[in-house]
């Protein structure tokens, strides 16, 4: 773990905005910056659990490559998206039409109500070239599918699968950081997430002509199953929020070109709840002409390898905090995760 004063802990205030840390030192090498870096993404993950970053090593080029292969797809006729749908009740790879299901769904409770569903579209696409026989084994069938690809544009594939690269690489380093904060190697969750079973989301927001039904949103109130998830955002004027400790909506910074970082679920059980799963939204433009504008983004969710076993960190726990929750494989816990929508709420989102 960090020391005191090299954690931060001296600043006794609260972070109560989404900081914005520059990843530059760490990249630069050298074990002042190292430390420098991991000291605040450790403060940022445990009192906000988001904190936004730049100077990291996703090229603006492939996220505006990637940007703009997703807007011609979207820009396709619903009939021809449609070709690239999964099958009805299948939540994994391919695309989601709009308005299919709402992201606050798995916090429904079991008595058939749903929330209004989410303004968006989007498309999935997970880890490609599943040809190692770890992939194919029984066990892993469940959490590595094959991708499902459109026709048009013929530069989706390969646009995808670069991009989903560059995000896992940058996410690793991430967990790099985080192991040096927790007193870990830094190699420590390498080989838990070398073959990840992450998903890369890109999601339309389409211009809002008709007002939306009470309580809709871009997308519902949620956490993420992760262990991290990492989202671009295209749009200065936001929309994209988080609660912070005094239960207030705040905005997460819109910086061009960097990437909002979040800690999802699975790490908050990794950490011993050390590290927070904030509850975040999209919320609704303002009817000022912004509503007449649709909204892009990106979100890289990162599920390491479906056998990892999620076990409380060494450095997270003593005598007067013992582990909160049973060990369990990553694959299991987002396996759980999803059943925990009712069946009944699953085969409602599914249905047009």
């Amino acid at each position: 773990m960090l020391d005191e004063a090299t954690a931060g802990a001296k600043d006794k205030r609260p972070l109560l905005a989404v900081p914005v840390i520059d990843f530059s030192p760490w990249l630069a090498g050298d074990d002042a910056g190292k430390r420098q870096v991991a000291s605040a993404i450790d403060r940022a993950c445990r009192e906000v659990g988001f904190f936004v970053l730049t100077g990291h090593t996703v090229s603006q080029q492939l996220l505006d490559d990637w940007l703009a292969v997703s807007r011609d797809f979207f820009h396709l006729p619903a009939e021809e998206k449609l070709r690239a749908a999964p099958a009805p009740g299948d939540f994994h790879h391919g695309y989601h039409r709009m308005a299919a299901e709402g992201l606050a769904y798995k916090d429904a409770a079991g008595d058939g109500k749903l929330p209004p569903p989410d303004l968006r579209e989007f498309f999935a696409v997970g880890r490609d070239g599943l040809d190692d026989a770890y992939y194919r084994s029984a066990d892993a069938a469940r959490f590595y599918k094959a991708n499902i690809w459109p026709a048009h544009p013929p530069a989706f594939r390969d646009i995808a699968c670069a991009y989903f690269s560059a995000a896992d690489g940058l996410c690793n380093m991430l967990l790099r950081a985080a192991a040096l904060a927790f007193g870990l190697p830094e190699a420590y969750f390498d080989d838990k997430v070398d073959r990840s079973f992450s998903t890369l989301s890109t999601i339309h927001y389409p211009a809002q002509r008709e007002a939306p039904l009470p309580g809709q949103l871009r997308a519902g109130v949620h956490t993420d199953y992760t262990s991290l998830t990492l989202v671009a955002q295209t749009d200065p004027s936001g929309g994209l929020q988080a609660l912070n400790r005094r239960g207030e909506w705040i905005d997460v910074p819109y910086v061009k070109g960097a990437f909002a970082v979040n800690v999802g679920d699975m790490m908050a059980q990794w950490t011993n709840d050390v590290w927070v799963s904030t509850p975040h939204r999209v919320v609704n433009p303002a009817q000022d002409g912004a509503h007449l504008k649709p909204r892009q983004s990106v979100a890289y969710f990162q599920h390491p390898n479906y056998d990892t076993v999620i076990a409380c960190l060494p450095s997270c726990t003593d005598a007067s905090r013992p582990p909160r929750h049973a060990d369990v494989t990553s694959g299991d816990y987002i396996w759980g995760k999803v059943n925990r929508i009712a069946p009944g709420l699953r085969e409602a989102a599914a249905t047009p």
